[in-house]
């Protein structure tokens, strides 16, 4: 297996005063954990963090990234990368997301990550001429470190620029090549006992960069000739060393379609709140409908909050999801009634009734 990798001389350009502000990665990551959530859905389109929200509602945020999380990302991500990426692309031939041979390395990251970009739009301009590039191409193998699209449709505000974490395309003669989407992560990959959690979301975010490319590369005119895949890897980390560790073959197709649909709720979101001043737009967000989800509190300034309302009114998601998917509408406290004497209302409570009887005759007396 050979790489090689490809260097054009790129035009001097200013340098972004704020760049990481204007890469929305981590706000479609906020939007994924949630997207049922409109107050979740506006602060994440707005830009407005949730600990400003909490803060105005008198509670003290505890969220954010710890230093040694992000120290340990970037140097996971420079091991990825260094040396052609050498690495990465063992691991994706091993798994058959390429082919041995020829795989042509191109690094679109950021100098301060280690990348040769001043800047995301010069970052941006070399993805989308990549993306002609590889249309252009009879047949070919290219891996991409932080391919930078700006997605169409006004779903972030001012702009949806966001940087993806690796992507891999192969081309085969006569066929259309096909764009390959891969999240990395940097906790071990533990086979079957991996937190199925982390999958879960790493998967939701990786299903709405699927379904941006969709939309960036339509809008270049190359549908002909470029195919988004939607099935793509995750890279992990090996259990006790930088080494990755990539699972292949995972299906995006759900969380893409959900993504598609997302969207549309997105660009209206840009809309239901007016631009300024600040505080108009904290008390939107403070006013919007919430949709509290066990995982809430694992990212979310308001989760503290949004608890004990949901406890109060007794919705089934403060005792978990699972048992929110089961208990579907029923609240918390008419379950408790119909475990006792209570008579079933409904087909679904007198089901619900009827499981509960059953799993107490298990249990046998207490």
């Amino acid at each position: 297996m050979t790489s090689k990798r490809k260097s054009k001389a790129k035009a001097e350009v200013p340098s972004d005063s704020a760049p990481l502000h204007r890469d929305t990665r981590r706000r479609f990551e906020q939007w994924a954990r949630n997207p049922e959530c409109l107050a979740n859905t506006l602060s994440a389109v707005h830009g407005v963090p949730m600990a400003v929200v909490a803060r105005s509602e008198g509670l003290t945020p505890r969220m954010g990234q710890s230093p040694f999380a992000l120290a340990r990302g970037q140097n996971f991500e420079r091991m990825l990368f260094g040396s052609e990426a050498e690495r990465l692309r063992e691991e994706l031939v091993r798994k058959r997301v390429l082919s041995p041979g020829e795989v042509e390395f191109r690094d679109l990251r950021l100098r301060q990550n280690s990348g040769p970009f001043r800047d995301l739009d010069a970052a941006r301009e070399a993805t989308s001429e990549l993306f002609r590039e590889i249309a252009r191409a009879p047949a070919g193998q290219w891996l991409v470190a932080s391919p930078t699209i700006l997605i169409p449709g006004g779903v972030m505000l001012p702009e949806a620029m966001l940087v993806i974490d690796v992507l891999a395309a192969r081309r085969e003669k006569g066929e259309r090549a096909r764009l390959v989407v891969g999240e990395i992560k940097t906790y071990p990959d533990r086979g079957g006992y991996t937190d199925p959690a982390d999958l879960a979301q790493a998967r939701a975010q990786a299903g709405t960069y699927v379904h941006g490319l969709e939309l960036v590369v339509a809008e270049l005119g190359l549908a002909d000739e470029l195919a988004v895949a939607r099935e793509g890897f995750l890279v992990l980390s090996r259990p006790g060393s930088n080494y990755p560790s990539v699972r292949a073959g995972e299906d995006f197709r759900y969380q893409a379609e959900r993504a598609k649909r997302g969207f549309a709720l997105l660009a209206s979101a840009a809309s239901a709140l007016p631009p300024d001043p600040e505080e108009a737009r904290i008390a939107g967000i403070s006013a919007a409908a919430v949709k509290y989800r066990q995982g809430c509190l694992s990212f979310c300034d308001r989760a503290e909050l949004c608890h004990r309302r949901a406890l109060e009114s007794g919705e089934p998601a403060v005792l978990g999801d699972e048992i929110g998917r089961l208990l579907g509408e029923i609240s918390v406290h008419r379950a408790v009634r119909l475990l006792g004497s209570g008579r079933a209302r409904n087909a679904a409570e007198a089901d619900l009734k009827r499981l509960l009887e059953e799993i107490r005759k298990l249990e046998g007396p207490c």
